[in-house]
């Protein structure tokens, strides 16, 4: 007995099949295996209703829902990937963020020659100091600054490791030849140093900036002057030493010899002025 489309049946059990249909399943499956759902699908054509056709339905479905979760799976990769792009063009703005607040954070200025001001704002934290430090000490080696001048005027609270860090960074500079200013100091944040028993290490301190400029105008003023004397004196001293040092010589001299041999002088001789006397000369 034979079914539709060249399907036989034999009993219950046995079930022959056109080998068109066979093809066109194995045809289906291996699309699916690339990903070609939508050809795989399209190669189904109308069912027929009979046991093998049961087979190309489920497979049909099976084929749809493996399409449908390969869309899902490419949109929820695509928004990974679209995320992933995100997330790295945050972290590439918080990272130069991170650079300008940093470079804000330690703003060094050339206020005059010689002199460097470092207007510190917020508080000073072991790493801040330590990049504070490294930068100065950069920039006075670079520039040959003399003086630099540290303005706390944005700085509202000034405990006893922000004065170590301060002491530590002036004697640093020192150490390159700069002599550092403190200025900006308020009123309550000196009223605190006093309490707690800070000691800023011999600090210069002034009010305000411009009275550290000017301070550190006249110490430069100051210490040419005393450079331009330095070798009029010198000179001086060179013209003026050699004549003196001669004639204390040879005075010298005239002593070892009065000292050795008594000066003799000679008296000059009497004459007489009447007649001479027996025993009178």
């Amino acid at each position: 007995m034979k079914g539709p489309e060249g399907m036989s049946e034999a009993g219950d059990e046995s079930v022959v099949v056109d080998g068109k249909r066979i093809e066109r399943v194995l045809e289906a499956l291996s699309l699916a295996s690339v990903g070609a759902f939508e050809e795989a699908i399209s190669l189904s054509g109308a069912l027929t209703e009979d046991r093998f056709g049961a087979l190309e339905e489920s497979l049909l479905v099976l084929l749809r829902e493996l399409k449908q979760t390969r869309e899902e799976h490419d949109k929820a990769m695509s928004d990974l990937e679209s995320s992933r792009r995100d997330l790295e063009e945050q972290l590439a703005t918080i990272e130069r963020q991170r650079i300008a607040i940093r470079e804000l954070s330690v703003p060094i200025i050339d206020v005059w020659d010689d002199v460097l001001t470092l207007p510190l704002v917020g508080a000073i934290d072991s790493a801040r100091a330590a990049e504070m430090t490294e930068k100065l000490l950069q920039r006075i080696s670079h520039r040959g600054a003399e003086y630099v001048i540290i303005d706390l005027t944005g700085v509202d609270v000034v405990d006893t490791m922000t004065a170590a860090h301060l002491v530590r960074l002036t004697h640093a500079a020192k150490l390159l030849g700069a002599r550092c200013v403190l200025t900006g100091l308020r009123p309550d944040v000196a009223r605190t140093l006093v309490d707690i028993g800070v000691h800023l290490g011999g600090l210069t301190t002034l009010r305000t900036l411009k009275d550290g400029l000017r301070a550190c105008l006249a110490m430069r003023e100051v210490e040419r002057r005393a450079l331009r004397k330095k070798p009029a004196a010198e000179g001086k001293e060179g013209k003026e030493g050699k004549p003196a040092k001669a004639s204390g010589k040879a005075e010298a001299n005239s002593k070892a010899e009065l000292n050795g041999k008594p000066e003799r002088k000679a008296l000059p001789k009497a004459e007489p002025k009447g007649p001479v006397e027996d025993g009178v000369a």
